[in-house]
């Protein structure tokens, strides 16, 4: 009479040649899996140095600007704070109001590479005289940059990565909402840059470069320099 093949009853314990195959295939899966999520894991950019305190509010006090995009010149005399609303729009109408006048504005902090933005949750009139007389610029030349167009919040910590093909649709409902755009690039030395984006007549980002956020691109105009910031004047953009 021939061997029978082991078989598994349920109300009996597993066979050795069934369990040592069993704690195998689950050895093996296991290994697979922890082996693919550290590949995945290993495979991802660097989101960079960006950070995004909203653990406690904070108040900065100085002049309001409003054009090309919200900014609040610190009375220290330090560079710009990008003003920024909650979620993917511009800051609240109580900070817009205030354009060109001392102001306290109130909300949460988000800085990258020396860049600092506020995300404003209020503002309102301060004591004092407003502080615009410094907002000397300065003509760096015409430049053209391989790069992508950021939304600015996003990348300076709301996100993490904040930019990338990934990015392209919520760094493109943000720069609609009213978030500044900007780019980043490395130059020959390794030394990182960033400008916010402008159209050559200084205003707002014309809104047909849009299609073209996130996307690798090519883009030329003149570089300037003023608040601390720097800024690249559009003269085209081409993927």
């Amino acid at each position: 009479m021939s061997e029978r093949e082991p078989i598994y009853v349920i109300y009996r314990p597993l066979p050795a040649t069934l369990l040592t195959l069993v704690l195998a295939t689950v050895g093996g899966l296991a290994g697979m899996i922890m082996g693919t999520a550290a590949a995945t894991a290993h495979a991802q950019r660097d989101p960079g140095p960006a950070k995004w305190d909203t653990s406690q509010a904070i108040t900065l006090t100085g002049t309001i600007v409003a054009e090309p995009y919200p900014m609040l010149l610190p009375d220290d005399g330090s560079a710009g704070v990008l003003l920024v609303g909650v979620g993917k729009f511009g800051p609240p109408e109580d900070a817009i109001a205030l354009a060109g006048s001392a102001a306290n504005a109130t909300g949460f902090w988000l800085e990258r590479h020396g860049m600092r933005m506020l995300e404003a949750q209020s503002a309102e009139a301060a004591t004092g005289l407003p502080s615009l007389n410094d907002r000397q610029q300065t003509d760096l030349g015409q430049h053209a940059i391989a790069t992508e167009i950021l939304d600015s919040k996003c990348y300076m910590g709301a996100m993490k990565p904040g930019d990338g093909m990934g990015h392209k649709a919520c760094a493109t409902l943000c720069i609609t909402g009213g978030i500044p755009p900007m780019v980043s690039w490395v130059d020959g030395e390794g030394e990182i840059h960033h400008a916010l984006l402008i159209a050559a007549d200084g205003k707002p980002m014309p809104e047909h470069y849009r299609s073209m956020i996130a996307e690798p691109v090519t883009v030329e105009g003149r570089l300037t320099s003023r608040d601390g910031w720097l800024w690249l004047e559009i003269g085209d953009v081409s993927r």
